[in-house]
């Protein structure tokens, strides 16, 4: 039998939520400021932007297979994922408004996505193995947009505050899971080790429109994988 659905949380507005209603980033100086680029950097930063849209998009995916699995969600997992859900829903709306200034037919170009959790559905035994991915991957997820923050500011101070609430989300996400982790499942943490292992294992396979575990851009790595899946167990079992 199903357990219960994560649903949708209802919190206050967050980082990029307040970003967008005050300082919307699609603006005529965005515009100006990519067409100014030099054309090896501009086509570096459009295919980073499409890729940060299409998988913030994907998180609806995301949240699609994790509310049909048969498991019996706590209310607190309730919790925390509504607010991921809501929140990525926020960060896709924004970089799809960005993208609009040098793509045509976003809409139907998204409407085509169709994800395939096949290769990566055993990392999704139970609540506690969600929540290991769940943190593993907006911990690396952090690190990717930090790791780039130099190619967005390319794009003006404003659009740089704007990745930065982004980035204050996800870490927000981050901690929210590993804060669950260590406290309703704190009986597993000896089990971290080896379900990171498996994550990390899984990690650099072909992106599946599944929002986890889509690390192809340049600034990923394999070193950057091995240092995200050590500071997670670090964090999760000392």
């Amino acid at each position: 039998m199903c357990g219960r659905s994560p649903g949708r949380a209802n919190a206050t507005m967050s980082a990029t939520a307040e970003r967008i209603a005050t300082a919307p980033v699609a603006t005529a100086r965005v515009a100006e400021r990519l067409a100014a680029l030099d054309p090896a950097t501009r086509g570096r930063l459009q295919a980073t932007l499409r890729d940060d849209m299409e998988t913030e998009y994907d998180a609806r995916f995301l949240t699609a297979w994790v509310r049909q699995l048969p498991v019996d969600f706590s209310e607190e997992f309730q919790e925390v994922f509504g607010l991921w859900d809501r929140e990525e829903g926020e960060h896709f709306a924004a970089f799809r408004d960005v993208c609009a200034l040098f793509l045509d037919d976003i809409e139907p170009a998204l409407a085509a996505r169709r994800p395939d959790f096949g290769a990566i559905a055993h990392l999704f035994a139970g609540e506690f193995e969600i929540l290991c991915l769940l943190a593993y991957d907006e911990l690396a997820t952090v690190r990717g947009y930090k790791g780039n923050l130099d190619l967005y500011d390319r794009l003006g101070p404003e659009f740089g505050s704007f990745v930065r609430s982004v980035v204050a989300d996800e870490a927000s996400h981050y901690a929210g899971f590993r804060r669950l982790l260590r406290g309703r499942h704190a009986h597993r943490l000896s089990e971290a080790s080896a379900t990171i292992g498996r994550i990390r294992a899984a990690d650099g396979t072909p992106y599946q429109a599944t929002f986890v575990l889509d690390h192809d851009d340049p600034v990923y790595g394999l070193a950057l994988f091995d240092e995200v899946a050590r500071v997670l167990e670090q964090q999760l079992t000392c």
